[in-house]
């Protein structure tokens, strides 16, 4: 199971907009995923319980989440939302269980300030310098023709991290919150743009997958070459 998580330090940056999104767009593609929600106001958790039936199942994993059916379910993606103030241990442990992490900020000073001090706490960890698990930002409600998005933007460059996408300010995602959906279970005449903003992402995303299963399978025949290396004492070879 691949595992993206959804962090930010600050509440309201879209974690969960985020977060739904990319559940629907993964359920969609016939992916079978399940989201953690870990934020105390519950949002994703409240979008799940107003997602129609009709649309492609995305199961909740909570402390009352049935682990049998959970198991019968055999997830694919997990996409976890967390709260704004992760503790050390909690950080650590997500991180541990991490493939991607997508940070959203907003254009806001205050944002850009705090998300700042939190992308040095996840560059301090183990898995993320080793190049396990893979960071990425993204731009939350922004409005490329004000100042406060070029703002974001030059910060994301100073940061060096890839920039995935920007999330368009859009009465869309409000709407699509409300109605328990995601831009992808909508009508195209409707998202067409949206569509098209959140493409980066989802290449970002496939282009980070194959390079984990790639690394994955040279690490995997490093291993297998170095085992056969091994002499094996005790056995003699007569000629």
């Amino acid at each position: 199971m691949y595992t993206i998580l959804v962090a930010n330090p600050k509440g309201g940056a879209g974690k969960s907009t985020l977060t739904t999104n990319i559940a629907g767009m993964l359920a969609q593609s016939k992916q079978r995923v399940v989201i953690m929600d870990l934020d105390k106001q519950q949002s994703a958790t409240n979008w799940l319980s107003r997602r129609p039936g009709m649309l492609p199942r995305i199961m909740s994993w909570s402390e009352e989440t049935d682990m049998e059916e959970l198991r019968a379910f055999a997830p694919q993606w997990m996409v976890i939302d967390t709260h704004a103030r992760l503790r050390r241990a909690d950080r650590t442990y997500l991180l541990s269980r991490a493939n991607l992490v997508l940070v959203p900020v907003n254009p806001s000073v205050f944002d850009i300030e705090a998300t700042a001090k939190f992308l040095i706490k996840l560059h301090q960890d183990a898995n993320v310098q080793s190049g396990k698990v893979k960071i990425g930002l993204v731009g939350s409600r922004t409005d490329s023709r004000t100042r406060m998005a070029q703002e974001l933007n030059s910060f994301f460059k100073r940061s060096g991290l890839p920039v995935v996408m920007f999330v368009p300010d859009s009465v869309v995602y409000p709407q699509c919150a409300r109605d328990g959906v995601s831009i992808y279970d909508l009508p195209r005449n409707r998202t067409e743009n949206q569509l098209d903003a959140w493409q980066p992402l989802v290449d970002w995303i496939k282009e980070a997958l194959a390079k984990s299963r790639a690394d994955a399978a040279d690490a995997a025949a490093a291993a297998a070459l170095s085992e056969a290396q091994v002499p094996q004492h005790g056995v003699v070879q007569v000629a």
